[in-house]
């Protein structure tokens, strides 16, 4: 699998900002109401982010404890599962999208609320916005940096060669 690069990051935030900028818009004319953003969004975006915080610090010990060749081969715990390495960077590529992809949407409402600004109703919204732009940038942090962690160094051996699994 390739490493997510900042290319493609950027092109989900733009596509998702054009999402979140006429979205907003189509919403006021069918129900004359403006869109809700609401907090229970904020909550999960910060329990996502420490759950994958938490999940980051014991899989880099786990990893770190298996690489270390000064202890013990009897104390050294061993490497994780090569299942659960795949999952966890299943999980990190698919945190940075859906963090691209949130931070985009919300930056796009985000603009489509700041002609209406002077409304009380639309500052509130625009604040909670702010704080969910906020932790999917943070979200977006931990996953590139999650896989970052999972990556492995490339390998000296040639195509063809006999590579040695010691």
């Amino acid at each position: 699998m390739k490493p997510t690069t900042y290319r493609n990051v950027l092109s989900f935030i733009f596509i998702a900002a054009i999402v979140g900028f006429l979205i907003p818009s189509i919403y006021v004319n069918i129900t004359s109401t403006y869109i809700p953003v609401s907090t229970n969004t904020v909550i999960a975006l910060l329990l996502l982010n420490l759950s994958l915080l938490y999940w980051i610090v014991i899989f880099k010990n786990r990893l770190k404890d298996a690489r270390e060749k000064t202890k013990d081969i009897l104390k050294r715990k061993s490497p994780p599962h090569p299942l659960v390495a795949a999952r966890t960077v299943a999980l990190a590529f698919a945190g940075s999208r859906a963090a691209s992809l949130i931070l985009g949407f919300y930056l796009g409402a985000i603009l489509n609320f700041l002609p209406n600004l002077v409304l009380s109703p639309i500052r509130s919204r625009i604040s909670v916005s702010l704080a969910i732009i906020a932790l999917s940038a943070v979200l977006l942090g931990l996953s590139l940096w999650l896989e970052k962690i999972c990556r492995i160094k490339d390998s000296d051996d040639k195509p063809g060669d006999n590579p040695s699994f010691a």
